[in-house]
């Protein structure tokens, strides 16, 4: 390669070894003595497939984790510099730096308001509308955070209200068709999807019953929750969750503490909906454990209104459990 672009040996090897970088005008040379487009020789791509960009969802989570976070922050945006036009990855980029800089209690959090807002406009003008919408929904949480409840509202109000879910008639029109694979599938996706609704819902009403101390109106929802979770094999992770908030509200260190041992000890089963057959036809994305382990661990550790629990030995050893599963 060497006698054929009239440099020398050496500058290839700085090449090959990604110490030094080829002088621009060698790249029509190199790509056709190798064969290949220059498009290939950079491998440029315009997308990213969805199995990448949880893979690098799932790197920058390990990086805010052992870490600065700055430092993943800054390789998160070289990530969106290389892929500019990748709306989905940019979105999910700045879904994972926003909620993190406050679990990991990045400092000066607030000086990367400006860029991590700017990561989501640029979602929000993609033409692919999932990802637009998702975006909206972002950009609402994002200035809510804020106060800026009229710029909250004005995304809200960009988000599309539909009378009929099209899955319903997706499902139907499969069936319909003897496509009984699909009809399943689809199925099994409003089923997961409206659980998701209703224990929203649920959870926004115990919220409420515990902010006004209302502690019977907040047991009957948590109980919902617990049955709702059951019902659609959520697992017990997702069973046992709402009654924590109710316990510490109670000052109630046993429930407290059983409540917290059960989510610890449920941690990698926290998808549990895997391996029900409720949801045998739907395939699921991985769900970063070491990451939902990691912010259980932030939560219970900073959360001031548990104080009356952890100097409880018990509570110190859930803790070290919690951090093992972080770090494996």
């Amino acid at each position: 390669m060497a006698n054929c672009l009239g440099v020398t040996a050496p500058a290839v090897n700085k090449w090959e070894n990604g110490n030094a970088y080829p002088d621009i005008t060698l790249l029509a040379p190199i790509a056709r003595l190798l064969g290949i487009s220059t498009d290939l020789l950079l491998s440029y791509r315009e997308e990213l497939t969805d199995k990448e960009i949880t893979g690098m969802a799932a790197c920058l989570g390990e990086k805010l984790r052992k870490e600065a976070y700055g430092q993943a922050f800054s390789w998160a945006e070289e990530r969106i510099l290389e892929y500019p036009n990748c709306d989905k990855l940019i979105l999910t980029m700045a879904q994972i730096l926003d909620s993190y800089r406050y679990i990991v209690k990045a400092a000066d959090a607030e000086t990367y308001d400006g860029r991590i807002h700017g990561f989501y406009v640029r979602a929000l003008n993609s033409k692919d509308q999932e990802i637009a919408q998702a975006a909206a929904a972002a950009l609402f949480y994002f200035c809510l955070s804020k106060e800026e409840f009229d710029t909250a509202q004005e995304y809200l109000d960009q988000i599309q209200e539909r009378t009929v879910n099209p899955d319903r008639l997706q499902a139907v029109l499969y069936q319909r068709q003897g496509k009984t694979e699909e009809a399943y599938e689809r199925y099994e996706r409003l089923l997961f999807s409206s659980y998701g609704d209703i224990n929203w819902a649920l959870n926004g009403i115990h919220t409420l019953a515990l902010e006004e101390h209302d502690v019977d109106k907040a047991e009957k929802m948590a109980e919902k929750q617990r049955q709702l979770a059951e019902l659609l094999e959520m697992g017990k992770y997702m069973e046992v969750s709402p009654g924590l908030d109710l316990a510490v509200l109670k000052q109630d260190k046993e429930a407290a503490i059983q409540i917290m041992t059960d989510l610890v000890h449920n941690i990698k089963h926290v998808d549990g909906f895997r391996n029900s057959k409720l949801y045998e036809h739907m395939s699921f994305s991985n769900s970063g454990k070491k990451n939902f382990a990691f912010m259980l661990l932030k939560e219970l550790e900073e959360e001031e209104s548990i104080d009356f629990i952890k100097d409880d030995r018990r509570y110190k050893m859930l803790m070290r459990e919690l951090k093992n599963m972080a770090e494996e």
